[in-house]
């Protein structure tokens, strides 16, 4: 956690900066304060205590580098971050064949390695061993136990950017440079950001200065996924233009890609100022399988943050889900001399259908059905406005369906982005007399079958979709429902499912379903829709599916 502030407050409190859920912390339980600079722990009195480094403060402790703070159960290492910064220049650089560099494909030092792995047990008996051999030999084991270091160290899970920063200090403890950087590739641009900065050097400005190095080198190591090598950047051309280096000293300097086989992701920059210390090609082959080994670290554990983040999603959908489906009804109304039934299955866990029932305060039901333009969530979160409004106008015995209609439509326009909509109808039936008076904004025309006739029936008089203009005009529709008749009010999930050889379901498939099977109660019409769609589309849900059907036995 960066210390941006100029105090820091510790505790189990919800008003601290830092909240530790700990029952042996007291609420309000110790600062960090910078002063003059430098940064000081106060324990404020704490039930249990401060301890540094093992040792209970009286009142307050300096913190260096390193040291350990205890808080009851809790541990604190605080990290004295450089604040130095890094810059890519732009100064033009001649070509990458010159004295003093070497550029090698990281895969043709990653196969080296493993080659040399392979040949080690090979090497003649130690008695007739060269010195040259011998030398190898410790040399080779000397790359092999650092690798084999990062790699068991590697593997042990951390959170992302606590891993940028504990692989910059295993490649300090490798090749042991004076300054470094890991830089990862960023968005669409492929831009480099710097994630993690390091110095190990004694001079009492290392810690601010500025590392700078070429952009086309940089370029050079991710394009090209080769490591670069320079063993004097003061004799190199390519580095005289940059102010830094030549103020510096800069005596040897290496960049290696962050590549994970597939893919190179970043680099690792590091240099060197002390004149006798120079990097050597072993130090670029151990850096370049260190970088290598990383990056694969790096993949796995996005892909596992990924992962993490995924669940985290699908488990508040399917609270989201829970949460919407109660707000549809759980069961249809009961009123004598009608069956009525209603359904809605969504394409994903949330969906944007909405259907509801209405009890109004005349006696007469209220109906409504809408499909919400869009799928996922904010196709949700309009629909639960949709919902609100109709309940809140629906509610109102003085309101007719027009009224119910601008209502909606209005509260659409001003609580949706700009060109989501809503197809919507809603009904108004009559149960003593089978009256309905109805408004179709834009919505799929309900199919209502005439038992009498044998004949199926739109209801289309209405106007445009929800939620396009502030104020629209809406006309009422008038239709009855006699002995025996039949109404189905659908969303396009069902009408335009898609059959395996990209035939639609169809409106005039579904009316004659529907002329058909008449005779069944509604709930039974109801699943005979559901199965034929099913069947029909071979299971393959590409939008929310919702009915409503009445029928007046």
């Amino acid at each position: 956690m960066p210390i941006d502030k100029a105090v820091v407050s510790i505790g189990r409190s919800k008003r601290n900066h830092l909240v530790l859920a700990d029952q042996w912390l007291s609420r309000h339980h110790a600062e960090i304060r910078e002063e003059s600079g430098a940064f000081y722990i106060f324990d404020l009195d704490s039930r249990n205590g401060t301890l540094v480094n093992g040792v209970r403060i009286n009142r307050r402790a300096r913190l260096q580098d390193g040291d350990v703070v205890t808080l009851g159960d809790q541990t604190l290492t605080f990290v004295q971050e450089p604040t130095g910064s890094v810059v890519l220049s732009d100064s033009a650089d001649p070509e990458l064949d010159l004295q003093g560099t070497v550029v090698v494909p990281t895969e043709h030092l990653l196969a080296q390695a493993r080659h040399q792995e392979d040949t080690w047990e090979k090497i003649v008996a130690p008695s007739t061993r060269s010195a040259d051999d011998s030398a190898a030999i410790i040399r080779q084991n000397q790359v092999l136990s650092a690798i084999t270091e990062a790699s068991m160290a590697l593997i042990s899970d951390r959170p992302l950017n606590e891993l940028l920063d504990f692989i910059l200090e295993l490649a300090f403890k490798v090749v042991r440079p004076e300054r470094g950087a890991l830089m990862l590739i960023k968005g669409e641009s492929g831009e480099l950001q710097v994630e993690s900065v390091r110095t190990n050097s004694d001079r009492p400005d290392s810690a601010s200065e500025e590392i700078t190095f070429s952009r086309t080198i940089a370029d050079k190591v991710i394009g090209e996924k080769v490591s670069i090598l320079t063993s004097n950047a003061m004799t190199d051309p390519r580095f005289r233009s940059q102010d830094s280096i030549m103020s510096f000293g800069i005596r040897s300097a290496m960049c290696v890609p962050l590549w994970n086989n597939k893919s190179v992701t970043g680099l690792i920059y590091v240099d060197r100022l002390v004149q006798e210390k120079v990097f050597s090609e072993d130090d670029l082959s151990l850096l370049s399988s260190l970088a290598n080994v990383a990056a694969i670290k790096l993949e796995n554990a996005k892909l596992v943050e990924q992962m993490i983040e995924k669940r985290r999603m699908e488990h508040e959908l399917a609270i989201a889900g829970d949460i919407q489906q109660n707000l549809l009804p759980r069961e249809a109304p009961t009123i004598s001399g009608w069956d009525i039934t209603g359904t809605n299955t969504p394409c994903y866990t949330i969906g944007g259908d909405y259907f509801d029932f209405i009890q109004r305060p005349s006696g007469r039901l209220a109906f409504a059905l809408g499909d919400v333009s869009g799928k996922g969530a904010g196709a949700a979160l309009m629909m639960m406005v949709l919902r609100a409004t109709v309940h809140s106008a629906a509610s109102k015995k003085e309101k007719d369906v027009v009224s119910i209609m601008s209502e909606t439509n209005a509260a659409m326009f001003h609580n949706s982005p700009e060109q989501a909509y809503v197809t919507f109808f809603v009904g108004d039936l009559d149960p003593e007399t089978g009256e309905l008076l109805y408004v179709n904004a834009g919505h799929i025309p309900p199919i209502v079958y005439r038992a009498r006739s044998g004949e199926v029936e739109r209801l289309e008089t209405g106007g445009t979709v929800l939620g396009m203009f502030e104020v629209a005009p809406f006309e009422q529709g008038k239709s009855k429902l006699d002995v025996g008749d039949v109404l189905v009010v659908f969303t396009d999930g069902i009408s335009e499912s898609w059959g395996a050889d990209g035939e639609e379901f169809g409106e005039e498939r579904l009316g004659e379903l529907v002329r058909k099977k008449a005779k069944l109660s509604a709930s039974e019409l109801m699943n005979t829709i559901q199965k034929e769609v099913d069947s029909f589309s071979t299971g393959r849900a590409t939008d929310d599916r919702t009915l409503i059907v009445i029928k007046r036995p």
